[in-house]
Protein backbone atom coordinates (compact mmCIF):
# COMPACT_ATOMS: atom_id res chain seq x y z
CA UNK A 1 0.00 0.00 0.00
CA UNK A 2 2.90 2.17 1.25
CA UNK A 3 4.51 1.35 -2.17
CA UNK A 4 1.47 1.98 -4.68
CA UNK A 5 0.72 5.54 -2.72
CA UNK A 6 4.66 6.61 -3.18
CA UNK A 7 4.25 5.69 -7.41
CA UNK A 8 1.09 7.81 -7.19
CA UNK A 9 2.83 10.60 -5.58
CA UNK A 10 6.15 10.40 -7.83
CA UNK A 11 3.95 10.14 -11.19
CA UNK A 12 0.99 13.50 -9.79
CA UNK A 13 4.93 15.45 -8.94
CA UNK A 14 6.35 14.18 -12.27
CA UNK A 15 3.16 15.60 -13.68
CA UNK A 16 2.74 19.12 -11.88
CA UNK A 17 6.76 20.02 -12.34
CA UNK A 18 6.04 19.10 -16.16
CA UNK A 19 7.82 15.90 -16.47
CA UNK A 20 5.16 13.93 -18.52
CA UNK A 21 7.12 10.95 -19.50
CA UNK A 22 3.65 9.05 -21.26
CA UNK A 23 4.34 12.05 -23.92
CA UNK A 24 7.91 10.98 -24.75
CA UNK A 25 6.81 7.17 -24.68
CA UNK A 26 4.24 7.95 -27.33
CA UNK A 27 6.28 9.86 -29.94
CA UNK A 28 8.78 6.82 -29.60
CA UNK A 29 6.14 4.68 -30.74
CA UNK A 30 5.34 6.65 -33.57
CA UNK A 31 8.68 7.42 -34.92
CA UNK A 32 9.06 3.24 -34.27
CA UNK A 33 6.19 2.81 -36.17
CA UNK A 34 7.18 5.10 -38.78
CA UNK A 35 10.29 3.32 -39.25
CA UNK A 36 9.30 0.02 -39.34
CA UNK A 37 6.82 0.83 -42.25
CA UNK A 38 9.51 2.40 -44.18
CA UNK A 39 11.54 -0.59 -44.15
CA UNK A 40 8.35 -3.09 -44.72
CA UNK A 41 7.07 -0.10 -47.38
CA UNK A 42 4.19 -0.64 -46.46
CA UNK A 43 1.25 1.66 -46.32
CA UNK A 44 -0.21 3.63 -43.25
CA UNK A 45 -3.20 4.92 -41.77
CA UNK A 46 -2.64 8.55 -40.07
CA UNK A 47 -5.30 9.62 -37.38
CA UNK A 48 -4.78 12.94 -36.63
CA UNK A 49 -7.01 15.57 -34.51
CA UNK A 50 -9.53 16.23 -37.03
CA UNK A 51 -8.49 14.57 -39.72
CA UNK A 52 -7.17 11.34 -41.21
CA UNK A 53 -5.04 9.75 -44.35
CA UNK A 54 -3.92 6.41 -45.99
CA UNK A 55 -1.10 6.18 -47.86
CA UNK A 56 2.49 4.90 -48.65
CA UNK A 57 5.29 7.33 -46.55
CA UNK A 58 7.37 8.36 -48.88
CA UNK A 59 10.13 10.37 -46.50
CA UNK A 60 10.43 11.24 -43.02
CA UNK A 61 12.63 14.49 -42.00
CA UNK A 62 13.70 13.75 -38.86
CA UNK A 63 14.85 17.13 -38.34
CA UNK A 64 11.69 18.92 -38.84
CA UNK A 65 9.74 15.89 -37.28
CA UNK A 66 7.65 15.46 -40.02
CA UNK A 67 6.26 12.62 -42.78
CA UNK A 68 5.08 13.26 -46.03
CA UNK A 69 2.91 10.83 -46.73
CA UNK A 70 1.16 9.84 -50.96
CA UNK A 71 -2.48 8.42 -51.22
CA UNK A 72 -2.34 5.17 -53.11
CA UNK A 73 -2.95 7.02 -56.75
CA UNK A 74 -0.27 8.97 -55.93
CA UNK A 75 -2.02 12.68 -56.87
CA UNK A 76 -2.05 13.73 -53.61
CA UNK A 77 0.79 14.38 -50.98
CA UNK A 78 0.28 15.88 -47.40
CA UNK A 79 3.43 17.10 -45.02
CA UNK A 80 2.01 15.78 -41.38
CA UNK A 81 4.20 16.39 -38.36
CA UNK A 82 5.30 14.11 -36.18
CA UNK A 83 3.24 16.29 -32.69
CA UNK A 84 0.40 16.55 -35.06
CA UNK A 85 -0.44 12.37 -35.07
CA UNK A 86 -3.07 10.85 -32.98
CA UNK A 87 -2.33 7.11 -34.17
CA UNK A 88 -0.59 5.55 -36.72
CA UNK A 89 -1.40 2.02 -37.76
CA UNK A 90 -0.24 -0.30 -40.81
CA UNK A 91 -2.71 -0.91 -43.45
CA UNK A 92 -3.71 -4.64 -43.65
CA UNK A 93 -1.54 -6.07 -47.07
CA UNK A 94 -5.46 -7.05 -48.48
CA UNK A 95 -6.75 -3.58 -48.32
CA UNK A 96 -3.47 -2.49 -49.77
CA UNK A 97 -3.68 -4.56 -52.27
CA UNK A 98 -7.31 -3.93 -53.55
CA UNK A 99 -6.53 -0.32 -53.17
CA UNK A 100 -3.54 -0.52 -55.63
CA UNK A 101 -5.01 -2.61 -57.88
CA UNK A 102 -8.67 -0.50 -57.94
CA UNK A 103 -6.78 2.87 -58.96
CA UNK A 104 -4.53 0.80 -61.53
CA UNK A 105 -7.86 -0.43 -63.26
CA UNK A 106 -8.68 3.33 -63.72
Amino acid sequence: MRQTFKLVLDKLQGFLNGNDESHQTEDNSLIATIEQAIQKKSAVHVILSETSFTGDIVKYDVSRQQIIVKNFTRNVTRIIRIGDIKRIRFVPSTVEKAQKSLFKKE
